[in-house]
């Protein structure tokens, strides 16, 4: 039995070592495509056959093995230019993100309907959460179908319906509380309802359509101390919802003293004007008082939260300056696209 237990648990790992095998293939050849991509937009390519070389060195010296080139080639695309010290996605993906947020406590931020019981006042109180087919009040008191409609009806504003595990902002919806059905969500999933945010009267003014939200990346150093790696703010275009970038919204890079970059940066890493495209608004005369209250919010909290080092916040400043958390990501944070523009920002392997 043992001789047999033990083929099974070699076949096992086997199996397994070529599913992973499998997997970063398939990672590599989707690096590869958003290359091609960006080289299409861009209409001219970085990477040639010194670049590469200089590439697979780093790699094979950094993280034992010149495969990891793919990853580079796509940050340097981004960037406009090569440089050492980046973390290619695969490498953060599949074994630096595991270490920095461990399975099973990666996916602590994905759940949203505990936002507001975790957080009080920093988080954005919901109207009401639909979990496992029921909706609850915030006190998780269960509320019939009648109720329900009867107190958004009287809410009569703008609300935000976000399903719990989203990603990207292409699982929000924006409506009038007078126009929500119990039949418009999904069985089994998971949703939070909240009020739409009145947002800064600069952030209205830079673009009015969608929740301007600060993307705020903390990390905890290995004494135990957290920091702020880097922040941006996200914005909508061209009557967009949502400020995501996936959903074709653009981003401003602000220093640490709270400077905005005077150029947006779009999906495709390229730079997309000194002012909004819609209204006009000059990215350089983006003045945010609160700024650093942002950035201490993000930090104190992520020192109350031991179990991941990376976390990356969504922030944004309602209508009377005070800074509210949208959400928090701690499982697949997007860092490597932030790496490229504004990084390296592990430019060694002292932290890891």
């Amino acid at each position: 039995m043992d001789f047999l237990a033990n083929i099974y648990f070699r076949l096992l790992r086997s199996f397994e070592k070529l599913i992973r095998w499998f997997q970063v293939y398939d990672t590599r050849m989707d690096l590869h495509r958003e290359r091609r991509k960006i080289i299409r937009k861009k209409g001219v390519s970085v990477v040639d056959r010194k670049t590469k070389k200089v590439m697979k060195a780093y790699a094979r010296k950094r993280f034992g093995s010149s495969a990891y080139w793919p990853g580079l080639a796509l940050q340097a695309e981004q960037r406009g230019e090569y440089l050492d010290g980046w973390i290619p996605f695969d490498y953060f993906y599949y074994v630096l993100e595991p270490k920095f947020n461990p399975p099973g406590y990666a996916n602590i931020g994905d759940i949203r309907s505990l936002d507001y019981t975790r957080f009080g006042d920093f988080a954005i109180k919901p109207l009401f959460l639909y979990i496992s087919d029921i909706f609850y009040n915030t006190d998780y008191e269960p509320v019939g179908e009648p109720e329900l409609l009867s107190s958004l009806a009287e809410y009569d504003n703008t609300i935000v319906v976000k399903q719990e595990f989203g990603w990207g902002g292409k699982e929000v919806r924006v409506m009038h509380s007078s126009e929500f059905r119990p039949g418009q969500l999904d069985k089994g999933t998971n949703y939070i309802i909240q009020p739409f945010v009145k947002q800064y009267k600069t952030l209205h003014e830079l673009y009015p359509n969608s929740v301007n939200t600060f993307r705020v990346y903390t990390f905890r150093k290995k004494d135990g101390s957290v920091k702020v790696l880097l922040c941006y703010l996200r914005f909508g275009v061209d009557g967009g919802r949502v400020d995501n970038l996936s959903a074709g919204g653009q981003c401003i890079y602000f220093d640490s003293a709270g400077n905005p970059s005077e150029i947006s940066i779009d999906e495709f890493s390229r730079e997309a004007g000194r002012k909004h495209k819609n209204t006009g608004f000059v990215f350089a005369d983006l003045k945010i008082p609160m700024y650093h209250d942002i950035l201490n919010s993000c930090t104190s909290i992520h020192l109350k939260y031991p179990h991941v080092r990376l976390i990356g916040w969504d922030i944004c400043v309602d209508e009377s300056g005070t800074p509210k958390l949208i959400e928090w990501n701690t499982q697949r944070p997007s860092f490597s696209w932030e790496d490229s523009l504004w990084g390296p920002f592990f430019p060694d392997d002292q932290e890891f």
